[in-house]
């Protein structure tokens, strides 16, 4: 058995009414907006690190600010296929006893 799937985010709407880059500074003449997407595990205050689940990035989508509907150039769904090994529990039918079992 293979584990393996895709997650997808689907991109409706970005505002930077402001036009500012991340550091704050404004963007001249207009921000070049993109997307990175990186899959973690989770952590209430995301850190620097390396993407274990996969990763992504677009290419330019838009200026300072944008939607799907305005924007022929913006993937729907963005996605990120995945391959890796997980835990499944399974019983075997006489002993109902559990056996644990890695998918990859």
């Amino acid at each position: 058995v293979f584990g393996s799937g895709v997650f997808e985010l689907d991109l409706h709407e970005f505002k930077n009414q402001k036009g500012l880059l991340a550091n704050g500074n404004a963007c001249k003449p207009s921000c070049r907006t993109y997307f990175k997407i990186c899959l973690k595990n989770y952590q209430a205050l995301v850190s620097p690190g390396d993407c274990i689940f996969g990763s992504t990035e677009t290419p330019v989508l838009g200026t300072n600010s944008f939607s799907a509907k305005d924007s022929g150039t913006l993937p729907r769904p963005i996605q990120i296929p995945f391959k890796f090994g997980w835990p499944v529990r399974a019983w075997k039918a006489h002993n109902m006893h559990p056996r644990y079992h890695i998918l990859s």
